[in-house]
């Protein structure tokens, strides 16, 4: 075909059709270089694409739907971050120990307004103790950490990869696109609720921990409820997983302790009122 000039005739080669990836690599240039390149997964790629391969890998060796193998998935990689919730727990166990001691570092301050200077001494003793006792402040925030790459991975992929496209599952006709009846979204809030509520919160305010309790679900269900229906049901069948690890943990020695630790304070605050009421 005569390209941009009258002197001669050039010929070229296109390529049209859908950006299947698996089609794509199929179809090689004139040096010898798949096309499969064409599909870019953006920025979060070294976490979309993976996956996507890693499903891909799931439906052509035995698990013939993507909604299956997304939940397989889900189920592998909550296992794989299961240490980070033993963590977590030792983080928060830790934390409860040394909170008579974080109160009564507060009770020795709490005369001075927060403006004073004195107050930086405060942190600095806490922080001290913190280290001594080998407290991580953000183990607990670590499993959740983790979550946020894949989550967006997951939602990266089903914007991209049009494999997905169409894809059924149960009720859900598009896998791309959001569950029609909004069942998964208000699971994501059930579940999230509950993984919430089953998950210790040491140190936190009473007040505080319900109001994360509430809001972070229904925050985050509003966030899925115009995403793909993918994307909510990774997260749907990671909170049922973390619920049911979560239990599970709060059942061995170590959480046993913590409740009684957290029982043995409330025993305690209740006192104070009682007594500050009279």
């Amino acid at each position: 075909a005569a390209v941009g000039t009258s002197a001669g005739a050039v010929d070229t080669r296109l390529f049209v059709g859908p950006k299947s990836i698996d089609l794509l690599k199929s179809i090689h240039t004139a040096n010898g270089q798949s096309l499969d390149d064409v599909v870019s997964f953006g920025w979060w790629g070294w976490v979309a694409k993976p996956m996507f391969l890693v499903l891909r890998f799931f439906v052509t060796h035995g698990i013939p739907n993507w909604g299956w193998a997304i939940l397989v998935l889900t189920a592998i990689l909550n296992l794989a971050m299961l240490p980070t919730r033993f963590m977590m727990m030792k983080s928060s166990l830790k934390m409860q120990r040394i909170q008579p001691q974080i109160e009564a570092i507060k009770a020795k301050y709490a005369k001075y307004a927060r403006t004073d200077p004195r107050r930086q001494e405060m942190n600095k003793e806490m922080f001290d103790l913190q280290r001594k006792e080998g407290v991580n402040m953000f183990g607990s925030c670590l499993p959740m950490l983790l979550q946020y790459p894949l989550l967006i991975g997951f939602y990266e992929m089903l914007e991209k990869a049009i494999a997905l496209r169409q894809a059924h599952w149960l009720w859900l006709p598009d896998l791309s696109a959001p569950d029609p009846l909004r069942i998964l979204p208000v699971f994501v809030i059930v579940s999230m609720f509950l993984s919430q509520f089953f998950t210790p919160s040491p140190g936190m305010d009473q007040r505080q921990q319900r109001m994360m309790a509430f809001m972070m679900p229904v925050f985050f269900g509003f966030i899925m409820w115009n995403l793909g229906s993918g994307v909510c049901l990774y997260w749907a069948g990671s909170n049922l997983i973390g619920v049911a690890q979560q239990l599970a943990i709060n059942r061995s020695s170590m959480g046993r302790e913590m409740r009684a630790l957290a029982a043995k304070r409330a025993a305690k605050k209740a006192g104070k009122t009682i007594n500050a009421r009279r």
